[in-house]
């Protein structure tokens, strides 16, 4: 059995996108019967994102190296990757404890005996640069460079964002493999009532979600000019938004979306949840008319495939890897255009085009199989790079 260490040191609420991959990747591994790879969770002190029950099975190993407040041992690591091609303090703690490669982290070294598989899960800062100030653009560049160099092999989640890093740097490209992951959701999970959702969350029915993070590039803005063109049509739709309502890289977006909000008076039509149980969104995905993504970047979407999985219409940007997620039912118009967007929100409203239980049999049917593959394509990658 292979031992693979993941390093997970960030705060839930923070990025819930990244939280929900590797639960969602380790209930995958479940489901293999040739099992041969087991994962090991590293984190700092503070054990912030282990509190949930689901790791409580885990191998867990603590230690200050991966805590990401401390700015100097992080300079150290590098350095020491530079200088020695290897980061000897982190792979003394791996090696003792008996793990052979390190996945979805930062690099180990080009001369470290233990494999390390970086994983970027998109580069934003190729369609959106102005998004990003200099420094940062530099030091994500630097992190891909890194990992050509000092890597034993990158992890993409979709095609169209391997091309992005081919625009990056074309010895990255070469160095990375795609791994698509999907959306696990269990045949008997308890959804909570539509009833009780209304009451928790004084919302009202036939409601559209949004569940993304309040981020510049998520494209928020796009709905709300679409709302504020609907209302002036008459129409009195209603949409639902959940994630974290903070932007780190521009805290003043906030503002300007809130004031937008007040200024056309829609906060009848927009209520903003923030970040709620997962279960609490995947219940409101399951009544909702669609799932809406404007985002204007992405990586591959995990609440795109939860909502495939939940067999929603899906109203989607344009963008490449948003097109690469096609399924039935999904509606595409250009990030841009909120007019489009508006219209196609009308469509769905009017039809509440619904799955017929055959449809959705066979969604589930092949959701399993899309997991599985899941699993088994990153289990083979796992063993085919890894020195054992």
């Amino acid at each position: 059995m292979i031992k693979v260490a993941f390093i997970l040191n960030f705060r839930k609420k923070a990025w819930l996108g990244g939280y929900n991959y590797y639960i969602n990747l380790f209930k995958c591994l479940h489901l293999l019967n040739n099992k041969k790879i087991t994962p090991v969770i590293i984190t700092d002190n503070r054990r912030e994102i282990l509190k949930d029950k689901f790791f409580k099975s885990y191998q867990i190993i603590e230690t200050s190296l991966v805590n990401r407040g401390n700015l100097f041992i992080r300079i150290v690591q590098k350095i020491l990757i530079i200088f020695l091609s290897r980061n000897i303090l982190l792979i003394k703690i791996l090696k003792e404890n008996g793990i052979k490669c390190l996945s979805h982290a930062d690099s180990l070294g080009g001369k470290s005996t233990i494999a390390s598989f970086p994983w970027f899960p998109d580069f934003q800062e190729i369609n959106l640069p102005k998004n990003f100030s200099l420094k940062d653009r530099f030091f994500r560049k630097l992190n891909v460079i890194m990992a050509t160099k000092h890597s034993t092999r990158i992890i993409i989640s979709t095609k169209s964002v391997q091309q992005d890093l081919k625009k990056i740097s074309v010895s990255a490209f070469k160095k990375s493999s795609v791994i698509k992951h999907n959306a696990l959701i269990e045949n008997n999970i308890k959804f909570i009532e539509l009833s009780a959702l209304k009451k928790k969350y004084n919302i009202k029915d036939n409601f559209f979600l949004v569940p993304n993070h309040y981020w510049q590039h998520k494209n928020h803005i796009c709905i709300l000019k679409a709302l504020k063109y609907l209302k002036k049509k008459g129409f009195d739709y209603h949409v639902i938004s959940t994630g974290l309502f903070h932007d780190h890289r521009k805290k003043s977006h906030i503002n300007f979306l809130s004031k937008y909000i007040k200024k056309n008076q829609l906060d009848s039509n927009y209520k903003i949840l923030g970040v709620i149980p997962f279960i609490d969104m995947l219940s409101l995905m399951k009544y909702s008319l669609s799932v809406i993504n404007p985002s204007k970047s992405e990586g591959l979407s995990n609440s795109v495939e939860q909502a495939k999985t939940l067999a929603k219409n899906v109203i989607l940007s344009n963008i490449p890897v948003h097109k690469e997620q096609l399924s039935d039912n999904f509606y595409y118009f250009n990030p841009n255009d909120n007019r489009k967007l508006a219209s196609l929100m009308c469509k769905i409203a009017k039809s509440k085009v619904k799955w017929s239980e055959t449809k959705i049999k066979k969604i589930k049917k092949n959701n399993l199989i899309k997991n599985l593959n899941f699993a088994r394509s990153f289990q083979e990658f796992i063993i085919k790079y890894t020195n054992n």
